[in-house]
């Protein structure tokens, strides 16, 4: 019982269909589920000390980018800490109004709120990250229901055959 080559293209285009649909859900809930474990950190209020925007100079005549650093003040267990890290992962962008954005949020003096880790009460961010790749499982999950769909449709015209 062979697979004719029609329905073995078409069963391996399903395959592949179905594969990659498989690895971008793994990706997406694995973002979801990292981002899930912020929600045990501690809500602080913490002030900010300083803040301020940082042009990272860029090789040969690309425009510069722009990334914002911030300093502020919390209080954990009776322990005085101070916080550097805005977010999980920090980052750039060519955008100075979106950085000018978080300086205005984040402004010098401003009573904010941190999130603590209950683990480690060093470390803090003020902003945590989003839960979006968990609300957009269903999109890779299309490919993987239309993988399943053209394997099913290749075997099934094999049995007419």
């Amino acid at each position: 019982m062979s697979v004719r080559p029609k329905n073995g293209l078409l069963l391996l285009l399903g395959v592949s269909v179905m594969a990659l649909g498989l690895a971008f859900c793994w990706l997406l809930a694995r973002g979801y589920h990292a981002a899930k474990g912020y929600d045990s950190w501690i809500p602080t209020p913490a002030k900010v000390n300083s803040a301020w925007i940082k042009m990272v100079p860029q090789p040969g005549a690309e425009p510069p980018r722009y990334t914002f650093k911030v300093r502020y003040s919390y209080t954990t267990n009776g322990t005085a800490q101070t916080g550097t890290r805005l977010k999980e992962i920090p980052g750039n962008t060519r955008l100075r109004s979106k950085v000018e954005k978080l300086e205005s949020r984040f402004a010098v003096g401003k009573q904010v709120t941190c999130y603590v880790n209950p683990a480690d009460p060093t470390m803090a961010i003020l902003i945590r990250p989003t839960k979006a790749p968990g609300y957009t499982l269903w999109f890779p999950g299309l490919f993987v229901v239309g993988g399943a769909g053209m394997c099913f449709a290749a075997f099934r015209q094999r049995r007419r055959s």
